[in-house]
């Protein structure tokens, strides 16, 4: 009886620190994305590939630049040997476009927002991710590589990346 008492009070004090409805502050940590123009003549590809825990050439959070058939087929080339039932490999003609794309993993209710925008310096891949979970960290896999075809007829030799977060901060 005296094991159980003791239990109740520790649980009492341990329910009543417990925050329940935790106060949340939505932060953009990369607000200079909403400034940047968006190049809208630009097409997005649907590349499915394994993921990084299946292909051990796959990195997260790097960017990839694409320019010939050779790299494609290196980039593919573990997922088809596997015979990935769900990967996706759409024909790219190398000599019109450059495939750019920047591997993430993000929560289950985040999205990823891109623009690419040619600067004086050369070509601006940014990538925002907005997370809109509180409290608790989703699992699920959720992992894109972000791609776009950049027509070869702009200039493709300097592509910066940046990439920014916008999402909740709780005191859970």
């Amino acid at each position: 009886m005296r094991n159980f008492l003791l239990f109740a009070l520790i649980s009492g004090a341990l329910l009543n620190s417990c925050t329940l409805d935790p106060e949340c502050e939505w932060t953009d940590l990369y607000a200079d994305f909403e400034s940047y123009e968006f190049t809208t003549d630009l097409e997005q590809t649907n590349i499915v590939l394994l993921t990084p825990e299946f292909d051990p050439n796959i990195e997260l959070f790097e960017p990839y630049i694409i320019r010939s058939d050779s790299a494609y087929d290196a980039l593919t080339q573990f997922s088809r040997d596997e015979e990935c039932p769900y990967c996706v490999y759409p024909e790219i003609d190398f000599d019109e476009y450059t495939l750019i794309g920047f591997s993430t993993e993000i929560s289950c209710l985040a999205t990823n927002y891109l623009k690419l925008t040619s600067t004086p310096e050369g070509w601006r891949y940014a990538l925002k991710t907005v997370d809109e979970t509180q409290c608790n960290q989703l699992l699920c896999d959720n992992f894109s590589f972000n791609w776009i075809l950049l027509p070869k007829a702009a200039d493709t030799m300097d592509i910066s990346f940046e990439t920014g977060l916008a999402r909740y901060f709780c005191d859970c």
